[in-house]
């Protein structure tokens, strides 16, 4: 019975390793890159204009740049028709696009606050709709949301790329993505759909895998940013 015991401990210790394995290499090659590229300084600098807001040294200059950027973002590609699927989506596609969903402003969002300076993490704002997590996660059409966490000296913010509206609460307080749904009544001209619960992941960008290379059947994430939220939040 012992010796059962043993030969069923190895075989499943065996396929949780080759299942890890796997994964392992899967997630790597399926891996969202973050770096900036020299296409995306170029968009930086000659299409939005943004080198005047490169290394904010205060939150009041913080503020005006994280509004300026996503501003000028909405004025070059306003609220149309996505990119479609299984295309290239960095900022240079969208300024060919000239319009675009929140996957693609959001993305190019990304990348214009840490051209500046500012720490920037995708994230994914999933729906709960009355269903568990799980369940949402593979619920064909639930509800999801993309947007972009800055990291300003009093914390990390919420910035919507769907409208002109950041997390910055009456009183001067940053909110994360966590909390804006929770804590909707403390903000001015919050969007709606911004009042309803879901749960935020960072570094996530897709459940299907059709918005970034090598467009698989494998969630689009950035493993960095994803592992780095769930040890240090």
């Amino acid at each position: 019975m012992v010796k059962r015991l043993i030969k069923i401990s190895r075989k499943t210790a065996w396929i949780l390793g080759v299942v890890v394995c796997l994964f392992s290499a899967l997630a790597f090659y399926a891996n969202v890159p973050t770096d900036l590229e020299p296409a995306d300084v170029a968009v930086f600098q000659n299409d939005l204009k943004l080198a005047p807001f490169q290394h904010p040294k205060t939150f009041a200059d913080e503020i005006t740049a994280i509004k300026a950027i996503q501003h000028r973002v909405f004025v070059a590609a306003p609220v149309g028709n996505g990119i479609p699927d299984y295309q290239p989506r960095e900022p240079a596609d969208l300024m060919k696009k000239r319009e675009g969903l929140c996957y693609d402003r959001s993305r190019t969002m990304d990348k214009a606050f840490d051209y500046i300076g500012l720490e920037a993490r995708h994230v994914y704002l999933l729906y709960r709709q009355d269903r568990g997590y799980w369940s949402a996660m593979f619920h064909y059409g639930q509800a999801s949301h993309a947007i972009t966490e800055v990291k300003t000296s009093k914390g990390w913010m919420f910035v919507d790329s769907n409208t002109e509206w950041i997390a910055l609460t009456r009183d001067g307080q940053v909110v994360n993505a966590d909390d804006v749904w929770k804590r909707a009544a403390e903000f001015d001209g919050i969007p709606k759909y911004l009042k309803d619960p879901w749960w935020a992941i960072r570094g996530m960008y897709s459940r299907k895998g059709q918005l970034y290379p090598p467009y698989i059947m494998f969630p689009d994430f950035n493993w960095v940013d994803y592992f780095s939220w769930l040890i240090w939040g």
